[in-house]
């Protein structure tokens, strides 16, 4: 299984408008982060997770030219908003792309983008426009498609509820202040695992440092890796301060397992 870190950054990215880079050095280019997505490849299979607006720079980037299926952690701006993008995927295909998102970013969708949900026109001779074909997915789902065998979880973000995947050796679980203990359940045994770590203190939606540190003393995964990070973040400050098998994502980074 290998995951491609497109975007590590938070809702702002880094540099961020207004802010610039905060507490980063903007000489390592491993703290210029673009907005939160990644790529999970296995066999033949590809698949996106979430559609960040930096969804077309993050394609250019990895040479994706097509994708499986596209899975939503949730319907924020950050995760979402890059989706008209996938219009280009669309043409390169030749096909419509099914994608996963549990009922209230299915919901979001329709209501913001509702039609990347409508079919071409019938006389079309080319996708002018995303066409993407919805599914629902709950709370400890499992399914497949084509090589990637997925495990679904509910996460609370705050305000939300948000999605955590299992894949197969790799985890994804972004924007999550608490994980329930069906979370912990599916995360047994797994190899590699990316927390959303935006902030280092306490935070109403999201992990800080120190919470993420003690999830992964809990599960005790081979590797883990901090991302969605925030502008507060120097890549070099905080890898010298994580234990030996966790690290901070940059943008591009592969991870196997």
């Amino acid at each position: 299984m290998k995951v491609t870190i497109l975007g590590c950054g938070g809702s702002s990215g880094t540099p961020a408008v207004g802010r610039g880079w905060g507490k980063c050095d903007p000489n390592n280019p491993k703290n210029s982060r673009l907005r939160p997505s990644i790529l999970v490849e296995n066999g033949d299979t590809c698949l996106l997770v979430d559609t960040s607006p930096d969804l077309r720079q993050q394609l250019l980037n990895a040479d994706v030219k097509r994708l499986d299926s596209v899975l939503f952690t949730h319907y924020h701006a950050d995760h979402l908003h890059g989706i008209d993008d996938l219009r280009q995927i669309n043409r390169e295909m030749n096909a419509a792309i099914d994608v996963y998102a549990d009922a209230d970013t299915l919901r979001v969708i329709d209501e913001r983008f509702g039609y990347v949900l409508e079919p071409l026109a019938e006389n079309a001779d080319m996708y002018y426009k995303p066409t993407l074909v919805p599914h629902e997915l709950n709370d400890g789902d499992a399914l497949g498609i084509g090589d990637i065998d997925i495990q679904v979880f509910t996460q609370d973000h705050g305000f939300c509820d948000t999605l955590g995947f299992r894949f197969g050796p790799i985890a994804y679980t972004t924007d999550v202040v608490e994980l329930p203990d069906r979370a912990f359940e599916i995360l047994k045994g797994v190899d590699t695992w990316i927390i959303g770590t935006l902030i280092d203190h306490p935070h109403p939606t999201h992990a800080h440092v120190d919470k993420a540190l003690g999830w992964i003393d809990r599960i005790d995964p081979r590797r883990g890796v901090l991302s969605h990070l925030g502008y507060g973040f120097d890549y070099d400050t905080l890898n010298k301060r994580l234990p030996d098998h966790v690290e901070p994502a940059f943008d591009g980074m592969i991870l196997e397992a």
